[in-house]
């Protein structure tokens, strides 16, 4: 069994009398609350269409979630938050009014439907940004399509991806694996601890790729640029093929696959301070 929330918007906060007479700082305001506490294992799944994705954690122990939206005003009602919850956790989404959208436990899906009006620049009107706050070692998944995403302090297993957008990741420490992917955008990593065996995947298409891990790491590693240079902190024993584009090595005493790639940008590894 499934439940679907519609976010609802929040009101305004009332300006002190104090202060009611002064210029105030243009500071964004919530448009969207939601908030549970849920199972410590769950999945915490967030898809943006256009706008940035920042997680960080939670003091309260609960799932925080808030979105502000931005934009012209005129077409603010045409976006909102969905969130979907399942015995595995939640799906949250952006869902634009005159657009085909899903959003459910399968997925996210956005269907090229002509029929409803919708145009692909429908969204350079008004975009959602998601900031959520998450307890200590549940997983999340972070994606938006045009925007950043960011992920800060995170204890689970991590997945983050942006088509158009930067990817940033900090103080993680992870008990499985991670991965950061972007089409069009930096991504830059950086992992305080590590646990278990998972794998660490990191690439760009186009954007350099920085990834800064524990000094203990075992690992075997690949890493790939076509027009951008290869560097690394950790001393390297090859295993395998090596040219100016990619090698094949061994950090320590290997175990884990780490993969770092891009096409356009340079690769670098770097050991944590």
């Amino acid at each position: 069994m499934r439940t679907v929330t519609r976010l609802i918007a929040v009101a305004a906060i009332a300006i002190p009398a104090a202060l009611a007479g002064q210029e105030q700082p243009q500071a964004a305001q919530a448009d969207f609350r939601w908030e549970k506490a849920l199972a410590a294992s769950s999945v915490v799944s967030l898809h943006n269409l256009n706008g940035d994705v920042s997680v960080s954690p939670s003091t309260s122990g609960k799932v925080e979630i808030t979105g502000v939206r931005r934009g012209n005003r005129r077409y603010f009602d045409d976006v909102t938050l969905e969130v979907v919850e399942s015995s595995r956790g939640i799906m949250v989404c952006s869902m634009f009014r005159n657009a085909d959208m899903e959003c459910d436990e399968g997925g996210f899906r956005v269907h090229n439907d002509r029929r409803r009006g919708w145009r692909d620049r429908d969204w350079d009107d008004v975009s959602i940004d998601i900031v959520v706050k998450l307890p200590k070692g549940m997983q999340v998944s972070a994606n938006s399509v045009s925007g950043d995403v960011a992920v800060a302090g995170a204890e689970g297993r991590v997945r983050a991806g942006s088509v158009s957008g930067n990817v940033r990741m900090e103080q993680l420490r992870a008990v499985t694996g991670v991965r950061a992917t972007s089409v069009s955008g930096n991504i830059d990593v950086r992992v305080e601890s590590l646990s278990g065996e998972g794998d660490l995947h990191f690439s760009s298409v186009s954007g350099n790729v920085i990834a800064e891990l524990p000094k203990d790491l075992n690992a075997d590693v690949t890493m790939r640029s076509v027009s951008g240079q290869l560097d690394s902190d950790f001393p390297l024993t090859l295993n395998g093929r090596m040219n100016r584009h990619s090698l094949e090595a061994r950090i320590g005493k290997g175990g884990r696959s780490l993969e770092v790639h891009t096409v356009s940008g340079d690769v670098r590894l770097r050991t944590a301070k």
